[in-house]
């Protein structure tokens, strides 16, 4: 058994002990919203972790919970929760139609198994404890969803209803704490009495599908680079390419285009990230966030040259004005002038983020809108008939051949996906 805070040498650096890792599917924010975060997935997070917290045995440094709001919004996301992989000790899926329509959903549980199958325990089952956390369709059977029925079949409320109706309605509290209760119980009998301790977990980009050559949304930056920087302005954040544009330097660990591209990722959506310049071929065809460094309008021709460029934008690609608030050489001007020149060339509303958080908690907001100015705006495309969703236990789902019987699906509640990756969570 391993000693309670040992970390082999396999263990990434900085993993640590923590009993449950929640993972749950990222749905499009509603119109309007700017983040994604569903507030029924932190409530239910805050009672789990207390009810854990109430019956297990704490051992100094080992915390209770962790669900990626947690991740600081400067952090790089996938090594942030490959870090969390390999110190959890049971990983807590909530199943829901959504959930298995997204990559990295999917990736975060086959990265934990993967970190199972390499431990060599002789029995890892109790350190999955799936959760139906929405029902499914009458049509779509799964075979994951015994395990997660599993938890309450004594609570008829639970299987025809789901966990997240029981954490939001006060006629389900009696069975929403039973619940509650036994899943915490099944959580720290796995982790105290057969502790897997920290290993190394497979990272999302090891565990995910690659993405396709042709991508369901661009990441395009419009900034200057090293070698064309405006007279005056420093070096910091800027790269030989304008994608690897870093707008709050050192805080940020990724390029600001590659957080767009994961939240991308998050909801369903493969993403690539290009250059504005040579980029308009794919921005002429697919749905398109467009990052902006005002610094671009500093150069009088140069200014021309973008007001030019932005009155042949296509109605799906969105725009934001990024600028770093704490910046000493203040972008203010610049920022205000592009906001003119876009709303000249008839953008309706200039997005502005000036910080680390606006930028991240904007971002499903844009990434949804650019997808749906596609759906209303965009060329009308037959696409070839989508892959079968994994299953997590058999590899692809069965899917009936042309023409046979089968119930309809129901109308599609999220105008800000064209292909079917579902937003049912």
């Amino acid at each position: 058994m391993s000693r309670p805070g040992a970390v082999p040498r396999t263990a990434r650096p900085g993993a640590r002990r923590t009993y449950f890792f929640l993972s749950y599917a990222h749905s499009a924010p509603q119109q309007g919203a700017r983040a994604d975060a569903d507030v029924w997935v932190g409530q239910f997070f805050a009672d789990l972790s207390a009810e854990v917290a109430r019956r297990a045995e704490l051992v100094p440094g080992m915390r209770i919970g962790f669900f990626d709001q947690q991740i600081p919004p400067d952090a790089d996301w996938k090594a942030a929760l490959a870090e969390a992989l390999s110190g959890v000790e049971v990983f807590v899926p909530l199943y829901s139609p959504g959930y298995f329509r997204r990559p990295w959903a999917l990736g975060e549980q086959e990265s934990f198994r993967g970190r199972l199958v390499a431990s060599h325990k002789p029995d890892t089952a109790g350190h999955v404890l799936p959760v139906l956390w929405i029902p499914f369709p009458s049509w779509e059977s799964r075979s994951e969803l015994d395990e997660a029925l599993d938890l309450g079949r004594d609570v008829p409320e639970y299987a025809e209803n789901g966990l997240r109706a029981l954490c939001m309605l006060a006629a389900y509290r009696e069975q929403y704490d039973r619940l509650l209760g036994r899943l915490a119980h099944r959580i720290v009998e796995a982790a105290e009495r057969h502790p897997l301790g920290p290993s190394r977990a497979p990272s999302l980009d090891e565990v995910t599908r690659p993405a396709p050559a042709d991508p369901d949304l661009v990441v395009a930056v419009l900034a200057p680079t090293r070698s064309r920087l405006p007279a005056g302005r420093t070096r910091s954040g800027y790269a030989s390419s304008a994608r690897q544009w870093r707008p709050f330097g050192g805080r940020q660990k990724l390029p600001a285009a590659e957080y767009v591209a994961s939240t991308a990722e998050r909801l369903g959506l493969a993403a690539l990230t290009a250059d504005f310049e040579g980029g308009a071929d794919l921005l002429d065809r697919r749905p398109t966030v467009l990052l902006i460094d005002p610094w671009v309008a500093a150069d009088p021709d140069a200014a021309e040259t973008f007001a030019a460029a932005m009155r042949e934008l296509r109605p799906w690609v969105v725009p934001i004005v990024v600028t770093d608030g704490d910046d000493p050489q203040d972008a203010a001007r610049h920022a205000e002038r592009v906001a003119d020149m876009l709303q000249n060339a008839g953008v309706p509303q200039v997005k502005r983020a000036r910080s680390v958080q606006e930028f991240v908690d904007l971002m499903p907001a844009l990434v949804t809108e650019a997808r749906r100015q596609y759906l209303k705006h965009g060329p009308v495309t037959e696409f070839p008939e989508a892959e079968p969703p994994l299953s997590l236990r058999h590899g692809p789902e069965h899917r009936p051949r042309p023409g046979a019987s089968f119930d309809p699906p129901p109308a599609h509640d999220d105008p800000a996906s064209p292909r079917p990756h579902g937003e049912n969570r």
